[in-house]
């Protein structure tokens, strides 16, 4: 299926004409849209000229006005036009594929430019779309933009965006990303405006038809908007046929294990430790290659055979009862079906490499269009170069082949070289840290490092997942150990196993050159846990040998810390009005242009052992890759240089590499060279801040020194082969600098900066950030949140989804910012949305208030965090550590800057502090209270203030005393220096306060003062140190529900437990809630003729008695007389492993009974008898116990034979009540 939606304004012109025949021959086109034609009216010659002479059934939506006016049309051959809709602002087909029948709509938007007639327009495409029941495909020129990055200026209308996301959220549809362009929009000005008018939006149900689907941008020369080019894939495209993928649903197969066992046991040769594994991981591969073929077609002919079954059964059940061997049938039927559906299922969450959410709760088809649209993001259509466009799958794939030869090849010569003598200034490894290096590989440290890999992810080019290794290390460490000692010994070379794919991911959404993707290598697991290992020893020294200025990927180390450091020193030399340069660089492909001596000559000068930098060497060097494009992967080819990314230790050899800057700049620095920022707050200056290849570099304002700079950096250009790209760096000058800003920008030959800036994805400025700076943080939740996605997932989902969001994308905000109160409540707004699945456009009944499902679920709630809170308790993470002495260097800034001579609980807040300082105030108060103070010699410790004589602060204890002394701020160490007390009050002491002062000496008599210091405790947790959930428990703590245990310990799926959760609030939507909501429809039990309540449906109604009685039966239990009791004393007495059966069967069959009664409600079912309750209800429970443990415990009751050769207790309870 393809086609083009197209603005050309106006269709006189005959370039565009010819233009329009020529794309409809060259690609076949099964439709064209086209807006802005101008006209109300087209002859048949005329429209004949558009599509090449080839035969199109077209339509038209006259113009309004002087402008608009929509043709469509679609090719007579391939595409049958079943019904047209014309609204104000678009037209609609229904067609049907001939080649396949399938039905769909296709809708041809031409949006209104004038404001005024936006939400006519807005209104009109709702009407078009949102009845519609057909899979549907929307494309055209909106006259919206969706986010601010789609313009290139900042005259942006933030109202009409948000009106029109939400309503594609509303309406289920999804945005085909632009393949090969950002705007699609230009007008004639000298300084052009970019735009993204123009887009293609797809439901859910047509994205599942056409997985592959791609819009691509074509010319745009003959007029202001892009034509977009949709096709709709090639199916039959299966890349190298020869690759091959374990599969981790074949875990789901019963015997496999036994399978592999066998299969690796068999002598495969060879004379070498690596030589037996390479030979067995071959023999294993093609074992498996051949078991899979063989599997996938039965698995497609069982898949239908099932469904056929089961449709037949439920078609004859319509008409009549099933017997118990028929309902027997199709109970083993689904049971097989789910198993089926379940290995489906795997295979598609690996596929789609999402981690969080519930695998067995329902999600596969979520899975399976994340997967396409991660398919479809990797693919390269086309590729920009100076001589020209590259098209073509073998022209791409030599391009991109030879361009990542020549970027990995023999690195550029160069004469200079560090002077390895000098180390004075370079940190040492000790000799205890060298023998952990190099001491004898152990098998638990192998297995360790192994379990320690992720899952779900991608394998290299063996097909080989860490699953496979974890799952099968009983089988394969025989043959696996031996390599790490003969690696140990020196008598193993790795290149022998060293292979890897590069994939090539997009920086950017409109990524056209080559330069604009991000290659990732994925090796062989057969290698990197030889270098994971390694990466655990490494990971252990690192931090003494790379210096505080790098803050990535080393132990005790905060992302954040470096922000920290340029937010205060910018607001530092702003509100001071100091003169400085903040240099933010960008390296070019830094990874990949490491040399390889030059890191050898690092390690030597920090002082590691000649065994393992021979260890480092192997892990480096000789390694071959393959580039994979569109599926297809090139010749392999040996690198020469670069680290790659993919492998676990590449990030800590790389800071190794990088800190040799940070002490070219520090001898720099010591010669007078060059000068750092902000002396006054941390000795020396800052001067540099790095997290990996992110580095900011700060220079006093003086030009000379600025030279000096440049010179560093470019001889460490020289040094390590790694390239700034000056060009895409940026300068920020402040104060007097300003006025040379044009002598700085021209040394460095880069832009110059405005605030805010983007450093490690936080905006950065003096100042508090305004709402639209928030966008970058509102706009990706949004979008992971996107309506779509709920609709495919259960809530169970959904509320994993809802919180794996809040952990994955905001939470860096959250740990620096105070965040507004705007923007949490349209990130609330998101999630609410995202889990509800309505919105303004869509309502949807909520079953409770969003703050109480923020609450925990032992407090009534489903456990969502709270963001408020969660701020809070971030933010006090960072008071905590300050107060608990680190050293670190934004420490040492925020001490010098506002503690000085007070202590932390002294300080107080004002107007000219930072944005982040004044957050921390406002949790200091929280924090404080929930610390205790030991004291050691009490100089940090406030007498009155501070908990640290029992479990609050004197103040509270005895405010008598406190309303009326003098120093109110005094310290511990002040007050018991001296005998008398050096305590002082406000008037003479009798009565009452009298005894509370005596009763307060004769304890401070026992305190004795030390030498050592005050040491602050964290009074939530037993170890004394602070966490930030305990924080956020106790703020969020409200009364508990009793009995909330019962319904979450319970082991059924999550959207089990969180429908048990509203009906134990009986706010599910039973027809008596459904009237209080002003639902106007009949109130009858769907089972019988009484109203319907929850009471009623679940324990009074005739159904649900024949289904207790089965309970009644089995276990001689009386039935819950009401809802509260079936989540509360019902089952008071019972002995708690019975109890705990009882409770999962009796969430099957309310969970049956409730789709049951859906069923007769929406499904036009029109009889349900109790015994297809009971067989639902089994099922579930046999599903569960697929998950949950197999035949054991609480399934094996139900649904498993007994002692007394019985199937269960359902089966004997049913035909004793027949």
């Amino acid at each position: 299926m393809k086609g083009i939606f197209w603005n050309s304004r106006g269709l006189k012109d005959l370039a565009k004409r010819r233009f329009l025949a020529e794309v409809s021959l060259e690609h076949r086109l099964d439709f064209i849209t086209l807006s802005e034609t101008g006209r109300d009216n087209f002859a048949p010659q005329f429209l004949n000229t558009l599509s090449g002479a080839v035969d199109f059934d077209w339509h038209c939506l006259p113009p309004r006005g002087r402008s608009g006016g929509i043709l469509l049309g679609v090719r007579c051959d391939s595409l049958e036009v079943r019904s047209v809709v014309m609204g104000d602002f678009a037209v609609k087909f229904r067609v049907r594929s001939k080649a396949d029948g399938f039905n769909w709509a296709l809708v041809a938007v031409y949006g209104a430019a004038q404001p005024e007639l936006k939400p006519e327009f807005l209104a009109d495409l709702v009407r078009i779309c949102g009845s519609e029941q057909l899979p549907i495909l929307v494309g055209g020129d909106f006259n919206i933009i969706r986010r601010r990055e789609e313009k290139n200026n900042d005259n942006f209308d933030g109202r009409w965006s948000f009106m029109f996301n939400t309503i594609i959220e509303s309406l289920d549809m999804r945005e085909i990303e632009l393949s090969g362009r950002k705007f699609t929009w230009a007008n004639a000005l000298p300084i052009p405006t970019y735009e993204k008018l123009d887009r293609v939006l797809a439901s859910v149900e047509w994205e599942q038809k056409f997985p592959l689907v791609s819009v691509q941008a074509l010319s745009r020369g003959i007029s202001d908007h892009t034509p977009l080019f949709v096709d709709s894939g090639e199916p039959n495209h299966v890349g190298n046929k020869n690759t091959f993928s374990f599969e981790l649903a074949w875990f789901e197969r019963e015997g496999f294990l036994d399978l592999v066992a066998r299969e690796w046991a068999k002598d495969a040769g060879g004379s070498t430790s690596v030589q037996r594994w390479q030979n067995k991981i071959r023999h294993l591969r093609s074992f498996l290659r051949g078991w899979a073929k063989h599997l996938s077609g039965v698995y497609k002919v069982e898949k239908e055979s099932l469904l056929s079954l089961i449709q037949s059964m439920d078609v004859k059940a319509e008409s009549t009862i099933l017997q118990s061997a028929e309902l027997q049938i199709k109970l083993d039927a689904e049971m097989r079906l789910k198993e089926l559906l379940r290995e489906e299922e795997l295979k598609w969450a690996l596929r789609a490499k999402v981690r969080k959410v519930i695998q067995g709760d329902a999600n596969t088809q979520f899975f399976h269009l994340i997967a396409n649209g991660k398919h479809r993001k990797k693919r390269i259509f086309q590729l920009e170069q100076d001589e020209g466009m590259i098209v073509g799958q073998d022209n791409l794939k030599l391009y991109i082949t030879e361009y990542y030869k020549q970027l990995f090849g023999p690195p550029e010569e160069s004469c200079v070289s560090l002077d390895e003598s000098r180390i004075e200034d370079v940190p040492q490894l000790t000799a205890q840290d060298n023998d952990i290096l190099v001491a004898p590989f152990s098998e638990k440290e192998v297995f360790d490092a192994i379990a320690q890999m992720e899952n779900n992810k991608a394998p290299g080019p063996d097909g080989f997942p860490a699953e496979f290794y974890k799952r099968c290390w009983h089988i394969i460490k025989g043959d696996l150990l031996p390599m790490f000692h003969d690696l140990f010994s020196g008598q193993f070379q790795l290149f022998h196993l060293n292979f890897g794919t590069i994939t090539l991911l997009p920086k950017k959404t409109d990524a056209v050159r080559i330069e604009q993707f991000r290659p990732i290598c994925l090796l062989n697991v057969s290698f990197k846990k030889f270098t994971k290992v390694g990466t655990n020893r490494l990971t252990q020294i690192a931090h003494s040998v790379v210096q505080q200025s790098q803050t990535a990927f080393m132990l005790d180390r905060n992302i954040l810390e470096g922000v920290v450091v340029l937010h205060e020193t910018l607001h530092e030399i702003h509100s001071k009005k100091l003169d400085g340069v903040i240099f933010k660089v960008d390296f070019k492909k830094a990874y990949d242009k490491v040399k390889w001596p030059f890191l050898q000559q690092a390690l030597r000068m920090k002082g590691f052992d000649e065994i393992w930098r021979r260890q480092v060497e192997s892990f480096t060097q000789k390694g071959s890759v393959g580039i994979k494009v569109n599926d297809e992967i090139g010749h392999y080819f040996q690198t020469q240089k670069g680290l790659r990314q993919g492998d676990p230790m590449s990030p800590i050899l790389f800071n190794i590499v990088v800190d040799m800057l940070t002490i070219l700049i520090g001898r720099a620095k010591e010669a007078g060279q060059v000068g750092g920022l902000v002396p006054h707050l941390v000795d020396g200056g800052v001067s540099i801040l790095q997290y990996a290849d992110d580095t900011i570099i700060f220079m006093e304002h003086d030009l000379e020194k600025a030279r000096n700079m440049k010179l560093v950096l470019c001889l460490f250009e020289q040094l390590t082969g790694l390239k700034i790209n000056f060009h895409k760096s940026e300068l920020f000058c402040f104060d007097r600098a300003n006025d040379e800003q044009e002598a700085y920008r021209q040394l460095f030959g880069c832009d110059l900066g405005a605030l805010p800036f983007t450093y490690l994805g936080i905006p950065i400025h003096h100042r508090k950030l305004t709402n639209a700076e928030w966008k970058c943080i509102e706009d990706p939740f949004e979008k992971k949140l996107s309506s779509w996605k709920g609709k495919l997932m259960s809530y169970g989902g959904r509320l994993i989804m809802i919180n794996s969001v809040l952990t994955s994308m905001p939470v860096f905000l959250l740990s620096f910012f105070e965040v507004p109160i705007g923007v949490r409540k349209r990130l609330d707004f998101y999630r609410s949305r995202f889990f509800w699945q309505g919105d303004e456009v869509k309502r949807k009944y909520r079953l409770a208030k969003w703050d109480i499902i923020c609450r925990p679920k032992d407090q009534g709630g489903l456990g969502v965090e709270n963001l408020e809170v969660k701020n809070r308790c971030f933010l006090s993470k960072w008071l905590w550590k300050l107060a608990s002495g680190t050293d670190a260097t934004w420490a040492q800034i925020l001490r010098s800057k506002y503690l000085q001579t007070k202590t932390l609980s002294q300080v107080t807040v004002r107007p000219t502090d930072s944005p982040f300082w004044k957050g921390l105030m406002k949790v200091k108060l929280s924090l404080f209270s929930r610390t205790k103070f030991i004291v050691g010699n009490g100089a940090s410790t406030r007498f009155w203030k501070d908990t640290w004589l029992g479990e609050a602060p004197l103040a509270i204890q005895y405010p008598s005393l406190y309303r009326i002394v003098q120093r109110r701020e005094t310290f511990v160490a002040t007050v018991l220096q001296s005998i008398p007390l050096n305590i002082q009050f406000r008037r003479v002491l009798v009565g009452n306060r009298w005894e509370e002062w005596l009763h307060l000496v004769r304890r401070l008599m026992d305190i004795q003062i030390s030498q050592q210091p005050d040491e602050l405790r964290w009074k939530l947790t037993r170890s004394g140190v602070f966490t930030v959930k305990s924080i956020y428990f106790d703020v969020i703590n409200s009364s508990s529900i009793p009995r909330s245990r019962h319904v979450w310990a319970v082991k059924v799926p999550l959207e089990i437990k969180v429908f048990m959760r509203f009906l134990h609030k009986q706010v599910i939507l039973t027809k008596d809630n459904l009237t209080k909501r002003n639902w106007t429809g009949s109130t009858r039990c769907s089972f019988c003729d009484r109203d319907e309540t929850i009471k009623h449906l679940f324990l009074d109604c005739p159904l649900a008695k024949v289904l207790w009685r089965t309970i009644h039966i089995a276990f001689n239990i009386t039935p819950p007389n009401s809802v509260n009791s079936l989540f509360g004393t019902w089952l008071n007495g019972v002995e708690s492993k019975l109890a705990r059966h009882i409770r999962v069967g009796v969430r099957a069959l309310v969970w049956a009974l409730w789709n049951c009664r859906n069923d007769l409600v929406f499904n036009r079912t029109t009889h349900i008898h109790f015994l297809q309750v009971i067989f639902r209800a089994t099922a579930l429970i046999r599903s569960w116990s697929l998950h949950y443990g197999g035949g054991q415990g609480a399934f094996g009751y139900w649904i498993y034979p007994l002692g007394d050769g019985s199937s269960g207790y359902l089966q004997p309870v049913w035909m004793a009540i027949m």
